[in-house]
């Protein structure tokens, strides 16, 4: 069966590193754990591992309200969510009239299923799919790309209809990565378990993210990786020499890869990212490695 679409579009996807990921989980015998992804995002890996029933469990966690709203209404509300999509407009105007969701930074200031909506139209209406972007086409929308280019109802609406029907597997959460991944601990002994981190990017990332890390949020995440317990776990970064700086004491295995991406630009770039790990790491396919 062909792998589901992800309803989100992100700078550097990283749905790329799902067939790398679940070589590294068959090669340490990790098939049938319980998968994290701290920092869901768009939750490409996760839910490309549990369409090939390779992962038993799919836990996501979320900081920003806009995707955490929108990941939980995909498995617990899918047909409201859909009904939203089919009938709203997708124009300048409705991209006006939802601005003020992105100011919004707790669940309680707004209806969950509008904040669910917010982060899908942003994602899908903004310029690289990022929330806190200009929408494609322009305020003025004299472009040859107007705001609806990639937003295709049927095909979105079909894709959360398919996806939803994993909801008895996924768990979703709003917390801080960090703080959520610490609560966890009694799980990590009691069940196997293995994370995918891909925290924000360190050059990059006030750019793209509304809830971006500052270094000391970079120094944490190494922190706790370097002394959790019962936890197998890979890092993607970008390459910069501040992150290998920091991971290098760990004893961690580095792994570079190359990533197309547009959030630095309007042209499609290619950039050198890392995948860090406290287990072994194959190569990558020769296409990637550096």
């Amino acid at each position: 069966m062909p792998e589901l679409i992800n309803p989100l579009r992100y700078p550097g996807a990283k749905r790329l590193l799902a067939g790398y990921i679940d070589a590294l989980l068959e090669a340490n015998h990790l098939y049938g754990c319980t998968f994290f992804e701290p920092y869901a995002g768009s939750a490409a890996v996760g839910l490309a591992l549990l369409q090939r029933e390779h992962i038993q469990k799919l836990v996501l966690c979320e900081k920003d309200i806009l995707l955490y709203a929108f990941w939980e209404c995909v498995f617990q509300h899918t047909n409201d969510l859909c009904n939203r999509i089919e009938n709203t407009d997708v124009t300048i105007d409705t991209w006006k009239q939802y601005l003020p969701f992105r100011e919004m930074v707790t669940l309680d200031q707004a209806d969950l299923l509008d904040l669910a909506y917010a982060g899908l139209f942003f994602n899908r209406t903004n310029f690289s799919g990022i929330l806190n972007a200009n929408p494609i086409g322009g305020i003025s929308q004299k472009s040859k790309y107007s705001i609806d280019c990639r937003f295709n109802k049927k095909k979105i609406i079909d894709v959360i209809s398919q996806m939803s029907a994993y909801k008895d597997a996924v768990e979703v959460y709003c917390n801080d990565a960090i703080r959520f991944m610490k609560s966890q601990d009694a799980r990590f002994m009691r069940e196997s378990c293995f994370a995918y981190f891909d925290p924000p990017y360190y050059e990059k990332g006030p750019q793209i993210y509304r809830h971006y890390y500052k270094t000391s949020d970079h120094l944490e995440l190494a922190e706790y990786v370097r002394n959790v317990h019962h936890l197998d776990w890979i890092i993607s970064y970008d390459d910069a020499p501040f992150i290998c700086g920091i991971y290098s004491k760990a004893g961690a295995s580095y792994q570079p890869f190359f990533l197309d991406y547009t959030c630095a630009s309007k042209k499609r770039t290619r950039g050198q990212e890392l995948l860090i790990s406290n287990l072994p790491l194959p190569p990558f396919p020769v296409a990637n490695v550096v």
